[in-house]
């Protein structure tokens, strides 16, 4: 059962490759007391890894053992601790990320001809052990073969694909209410023993197909058995299968063949009597298997959605971010774990994908992806980046609400047109579209002209004068609305430019929770949020509730930044002066010129906030206000600041 070898992929034990250098291993190897080392061979027989690592009897771990698949011929490694051609020059973390994450020594993915897929659920414990007894295994001088794949089998970053479909690293986790016989014999199976690699049929990628895990497949010309246990209770009993898997016979039964001798002669037998029952107590009890692989099974999206969206992030971002989003170094951030993807409102990444990103820091520039994707393919690729990888953003996306960011790119950018004049951007969008009503875009001009900033009331204003609901147009028309009145203002340029592009994002981020898939959080004080290169301010659901200061525990903004916020302000008495919240803002930018736009806001609000709490003799509506103001004016000057270096992609 466990370590037979599979035609598909083969089951190599330790599917690694050697590199040269200095022995890390041999100089590590003897702070390890005995019982560890002795605890790793343990193991080592029960992942049965000799005799996939074993080419030539004499050599044993030297590799060299061919294993035919339909992609070509591969190779099994040398996993001595010569330094040159085994694994030697390795430190425990190279063989952890190996074994947990299938990702070799110089970066490179590991073929899943090595289960790496099973062994991530080893526990750091056993990987410690497994590591005291592989790094004492004499070295043998032996130089790997080449591997004999297909094209285009051989390209190892075709494997970014099949990782991010099929793959999630994930150490194994006891499961409550089954007994600890049952969760051993779980960790044996899974994970140590890998038994799905050889009873498992694979799909055309050389995966095992979830939904028929232990059901049985070919190995080397033999046919593993369903081991399901379904199958196995129809035959077996928990004292005859405990027989068979000792000594690979039971009475009636059948005796053992083919690879099935191999992993019963040298390794079951190896086993502790209560190791063996605890693999038989859990294959007769074993769950059904589920229906979709593990990164598919952790996603809330729905199946179609869900493939849709990992074939877009496979061509277009895995490339740069890898699989599982963790990006590349220095170079390209991570989007797993990234505050930005995960936060309640998706705009950040929305912008991102259809704008793109400068070079900044260590960042390398990120090219828009507008031209290529459509407004329901960004919102496919939004929604997988931010619930994929253990992130927990909310999928709430959508083709319309992707329409409107994309309709904001239509102000052009006057800062790169040297000593032009500022003219009004002509908008309209689609082919054959005439752009926005003329006569409801003059009405709204004269409204906002006479005062009225209210986006939600314009944009239904504009909705019900011209029968135009579209996202982007209703971007386009209060952005063709408001242009006029910025280019009437005696500002430079590149003042209107930002005035501009402020109001657009705007526009869009008003619109946006009523075009989304679920809910956004209301915020209950002004907030500010950022969309790609730019900064928008969400306004509080209601400025009539009770002003309601979000605390300084390090939860909204870093603890840190916050702290100097509340610094710099010290006691301030509102109200404060447009020149003086300027002041700030550019201030604590100089103090913090790493933090992210946004956050040095929210770190300014969230110090000002008490002091507007505690003023006496006002109103409710009066403390909104004045808190309003004040977030307003801060993220207005932060908008005009010079593009902060990247914090995210």
């Amino acid at each position: 059962m466990a370590g037979m070898r599979n035609t598909i992929l083969g089951a190599a034990c330790l599917g690694l490759a050697g590199f040269g250098g200095i022995s890390s291993a041999a100089a590590q190897a003897a702070s390890d007391d005995a019982a560890l080392v002795d605890r790793g061979a343990y193991l080592a027989r029960a992942a049965d890894c000799m005799p996939c690592h074993t080419g030539d009897k004499s050599k044993p771990y030297a590799g060299g053992l061919p294993f035919k698949t339909p992609f070509g011929v591969m190779y099994s490694v040398n996993i001595t601790s010569d330094p040159q051609y085994g694994i030697g020059s390795w430190t425990f973390d190279d063989f952890k990320a190996a074994l947990h994450n299938g990702i070799r020594k110089d970066g490179a993915y590991l073929y899943p001809a090595m289960p790496f897929d099973a062994y991530t659920g080893i526990t750091d414990d056993d990987l410690k052990a497994l590591w005291a007894f592989v790094r004492r295994i004499q070295p043998v001088a032996q130089p790997d073969r080449e591997n004999e794949l297909k094209f285009p089998f051989n390209v190892r970053l075709g494997l970014l694909a099949w990782r991010e479909l099929f793959f999630t690293p994930v150490t194994f986790k006891p499961t409550a209410g089954k007994s600890d016989s049952w969760n051993r014999g779980a960790y044996l199976v899974e994970a140590l023993g890998h038994c799905s690699d050889c009873h498992s049929p694979r799909n055309i990628m050389g995966a095992v197909k979830s939904k028929d895990i232990f059901t049985g497949s070919e190995v080397d010309g033999f046919y593993a058995p369903d081991i399901a246990s379904a199958a196995l209770a129809k035959n077996w009993t928990k004292d005859t299968l405990s027989q068979f898997l000792r000594t690979g016979s039971a009475p009636g039964k059948t005796s053992v063949f083919g690879p099935m001798a191999e992993v019963v002669h040298e390794s079951l037998a190896y086993l502790t009597p209560g190791d063996i029952d605890a693999m038989v107590t859990y294959l007769l009890d074993s769950p059904p298997p589920k229906d979709k692989p593990a990164p598919e099974a952790a996603s809330p999206l729905p199946h179609d959605v869900y493939v849709r969206a990992a074939k877009s992030y496979i061509d277009n971002c895995a490339p740069c971010h890898r699989d599982g989003g963790v990006g590349a170094g220095v170079a390209v951030p991570p989007l797993a774990g990234n505050p930005a993807v995960t936060a309640a409102e998706p705009y950040n990444v929305i912008m991102a994908v259809l704008g793109g990103l400068p070079a900044g820091g260590t960042y390398g520039a990120m090219p828009s992806f507008a031209g290529r994707l459509s407004d329901s393919q960004v919102a496919d690729l939004v929604n997988y980046v931010r619930t994929s990888w253990g992130n927990g953003g909310t999928a709430n996306a959508t083709a319309g609400m992707v329409a409107a960011w994309r309709a904001t790119a239509h102000v052009p950018d006057y800062g790169t047109q040297v000593a032009s004049s500022f003219d009004c951007p002509k908008v309209g969008g689609a082919p054959g579209n005439s752009g926005p009503d003329a006569k409801v875009v003059a009405s709204l001009t004269q409204m906002i002209q006479g005062g009225s900033r209210a986006i939600d009331k314009l944009a239904d204003d504009y909705t019900s004068a011209s029968g135009d609901s579209s996202p982007n147009g209703v971007v386009d028309a209060l952005t063709a609305a408001y242009c006029p009145v910025v280019a009437a203002s005696q500002a430079p340029d590149w003042q209107k430019y930002g005035d501009l592009r402020r109001w657009t994002l705007q526009v869009a981020a008003a619109i946006s929770p009523r075009l989304a898939s679920g809910t956004i959080p209301d915020v209950p004080v002004i907030w500010a949020v950022p969309a790609g290169t730019g900064l928008i301010g969400r306004e509080p659901a209601s400025l009539a509730a009770k002003l309601a200061c979000p605390a300084n525990d390090g939860k909204q903004v870093p603890k840190a930044l916050g702290d100097a916020a509340v610094a710099l302000l010290g006691t301030p008495k509102p109200p404060v002066s447009g020149d003086a919240a300027k002041t700030y803002a550019t201030t604590l930018v100089q103090q913090n010129p790493k933090a992210r736009r946004a956050d040095v806001a929210n770190a300014l609000i969230l110090a000002y906030c008490p002091a507007v709490g505690a003023l006496p003799g006002t109103s409710i509506a009066e403390q909104n206000n004045l808190l309003n103001s004040f977030g307003q004016q801060v993220i207005g000057t932060l908008q005009l600041l010079p593009t902060p270096t990247v914090a995210a992609k």
